[in-house]
């Protein structure tokens, strides 16, 4: 869309280009430095959103060269007043490159700013995430403080460190993708058991979020993937997490594993508010929040930092919602047996 500022500022770009050729027929023909006036507008289109130095340049050109023609000049012949009209040409663009040179650099820092800032997002809402695990067992340990076993205290410390840990890893890696420039976030490499990652993410988000109505449904053999267990991590609390943030309370939600040829299937299915299908294809864009998050908290950028990190294991992520009716999110991940045949 185009706005007020953007069309006054082109309507402006044409009437200087205008009056300098008004200004070029009135003039006696052998003055052309009226020619060089066209370099003003040139340097006025650094100002629109879309800057188009290199028209203006060529209207120019057009205009400057048209002059002898409608006007022959009276006492020097017509080579000798091209040539100087040459210089005023070469001057235009000149500008015309100048200007565009500028645009470009101005882009490049607002790309630069952008992707800073997507980073600070994304690292924020990561480190928010990772925090309500510390807040979680914190809440819990002071709650049950007088009659929690010794044992129990070890376990839920151990859980507050572990998330201290993954709020470090995750700077680490973001920091470290930033001095890359890519935009890419690198993952680490090992073996990961799906069945005892995604088991003990449930009961932790049992406890943590009173969601007691969770069915885990693993397969008969315990699936093994390769890639980075922190992340992967990540892409399940936050699925799962959604399913319990959009749904009634004590709504099932279902959670189960099975084997698509070389591919491990996770599927998360609840029965909660769902997504409109205008809403469905942009649930993955950043910042994107659609009609059924309204009131809810959230930065929407959860399933876009997902999507990119299923991307990375080389897997795919599809979501299914019908509004009033639920959600089902299906994870699929290349088997570490596939990957080593690949």
């Amino acid at each position: 869309m185009i706005s007020f500022r953007d069309c006054t500022v082109s309507a402006a770009i044409w009437v200087l280009i205008a009056s300098a050729f008004v200004l070029d027929l009135i003039t006696p023909p052998e003055n052309v430095s009226v020619c060089f006036a066209y370099v003003i507008p040139i340097f006025v289109s650094l100002f629109e959103t879309r800057s188009r130095p290199m028209l203006y340049a060529g209207v120019a050109t057009a205009l400057s060269l048209a002059e002898p023609f409608i006007q022959p000049p009276n006492d020097m012949s017509l080579l000798v007043d091209m040539g100087n009209r040459l210089v005023a040409v070469l001057t235009q663009w000149l500008a015309a490159t100048l200007v565009g040179l500028q645009r470009r650099r101005l882009v490049d820092a607002q790309d630069k700013a952008e992707f800073q800032q997507r980073f600070v997002d994304i690292l924020s809402h990561e480190i928010g995430t990772t925090l309500t695990t510390v807040t979680g067992q914190a809440y819990r340990l002071t709650k049950l403080s007088e009659k929690i076993a010794p044992n129990d205290v070890v376990v839920r410390a151990e859980k507050i460190r572990k998330a201290a840990d993954g709020i470090q890893a995750i700077m680490n890696r973001i920091q470290f993708a930033l001095s890359l420039g890519d935009g890419s976030i690198p993952i680490g490499q090992g073996s990961i058991d799906l069945h005892a990652l995604i088991q003990e993410l449930t009961e932790q988000l049992k406890e943590e979020q009173r969601a007691e109505s969770i069915e885990f449904s693993p397969c008969d053999k315990p699936p093994v993937v390769h890639g980075d267990e922190m992340l992967l991590r990540h892409v399940f609390a936050n699925v799962i997490g959604n399913s319990i943030k959009y749904s009634p309370s004590n709504a099932p939600i279902s959670i189960s594993i099975t084997e698509n040829g070389a591919a491990v299937r996770v599927t998360i299915g609840d029965r909660g508010s769902g997504i409109s299908q205008a809403d469905l294809p942009r649930v993955c864009i950043p910042y994107y929040r659609g009609e059924s998050s309204r009131g809810t908290r959230g930065a929407g950028l959860g399933l876009y930092v997902v999507e990119r990190i299923i991307e990375a294991h080389r897997g795919r992520l599809l979501i299914e919602s019908e509004v009033d009716r639920g959600t089902k999110v299906t994870i699929e991940l290349p088997q570490a047996s596939a990957l080593a045949v690949t």
